[in-house]
């Protein structure tokens, strides 16, 4: 992989041949066709940035309400397993709504979902078996079970942003759930419909980190069984950003080396206008990495495109605006 990016790179400047060295690179390493889908962005979304402390409701794309709220003890990790005090990260939907709650009224969301059951099954934490059972109830759109060494039962209520009195006061005080005061959470209540998306990231992890939740498997076998590729495991997804529809590959080794490849398409067909090789998913242009094409603005080409870059996959995400299941928008060939 490594040496076709290098190989692209030294091309020459000719427009031809860098088209067809794209094309060629994309088809190989993507699997691609020649149409991008279509705009997945839903009506309703409730997005947390955990990195900022921060609930935003989006409507269509854009956010129209910003929330502080607290978080789990652990507010910076990732939820992994049950009591670890942390507040999941990923791609959820809301499952059910509860008026009255011991914290004002309370939201569930389908924690633990496909990507946290896979890692709980590499990790150990669960059986084959039950990562079977969550991601068959992920699949048909059902709660998840929450009995699990994954936890569950996590959801957004209210109760305060602050727990305790003057030296007492903790602002991350729930055991993984998002809390908001109690008139914040009308308005959230009253927002969100069941199904609607719930999406939780963490802007201040590194690169790799941040976008980790979102990479689903590439492949399941017949048993419900994510497949690894000679030890490498593979994940991806789609966001719809202000510079284009992007698609990101994530692989992750045994020995814990991770890289990923990013595509972006400025228009609804035809090959990547930009394409970054990252080789260890840090987010930034080093000696080894690679990138082809160019970001095209209204102002011009962008200087700095993997800065740029960066930035607008945390807008995108901050306003929900994931494309889940690229897989079947004729993007990727199974």
């Amino acid at each position: 992989m490594e040496k076709l990016a290098c190989s692209l790179a030294r091309m020459s400047s000719d427009p031809i041949k860098i088209l067809s060295g794209l094309i060629w690179t994309l088809m190989a390493l993507w699997g691609l066709t020649c149409t991008a889908c279509a705009g997945q962005t839903p009506a309703r979304c409730i997005v947390i940035d955990k990195g900022i402390h921060r609930l935003f409701l989006c409507r269509h794309g854009e956010i129209i309400k910003r929330i502080p709220v607290s978080l789990g003890i652990d507010s910076m990790s990732p939820k992994r397993h049950r009591g670890d005090g942390s507040t999941p990260e990923g791609y959820y939907y809301v499952t059910y709504k509860k008026a009255k709650s011991r914290f004002h009224k309370f939201l569930g969301i389908s924690y633990p979902n496909e990507v946290d059951a896979w890692m709980g099954l590499r990790a150990g934490y669960i059986s084959l078996g039950e990562f079977r059972s969550i991601v068959r109830a992920i699949s048909a759109g059902s709660p998840p079970p929450d009995d699990t060494a994954l936890g569950g039962g996590i959801g957004i209520h209210g109760g305060g942003i602050y727990r305790g009195k003057g030296r007492h006061r903790t602002r991350d005080w729930t055991e993984g759930c998002i809390a908001v005061e109690d008139h914040a959470m009308d308005i959230i209540y009253a927002f969100c419909r069941l199904g609607d998306p719930v999406v939780i990231f963490n802007s201040r992890h590194a690169f790799f980190d941040m976008v980790r939740p979102f990479g689903a498997p590439v492949s399941i076998d017949k048993a419900l069984r994510p497949v690894h590729q000679k030890g490498v495991y593979i994940s991806r997804f789609g966001l719809d950003t202000g510079l284009g529809q992007v698609f990101l590959r994530l692989e992750e080794k045994a020995d814990y080396s991770r890289s990923i490849e990013i595509a972006v398409f400025e228009g609804t067909s035809g090959p990547p206008e930009y394409i970054v090789f990252d080789h260890n998913g840090d987010g930034k242009l080093e000696c080894r990495d690679r990138e082809i094409g160019s970001l095209d603005t209204a102002t011009g080409i962008v200087r700095n495109p993997y800065t740029r870059l960066r930035l607008e996959l945390t807008r995108a995400l901050r306003r929900g605006r994931l494309l889940r299941y690229p897989e079947k928008c004729s993007l990727y060939r199974r």
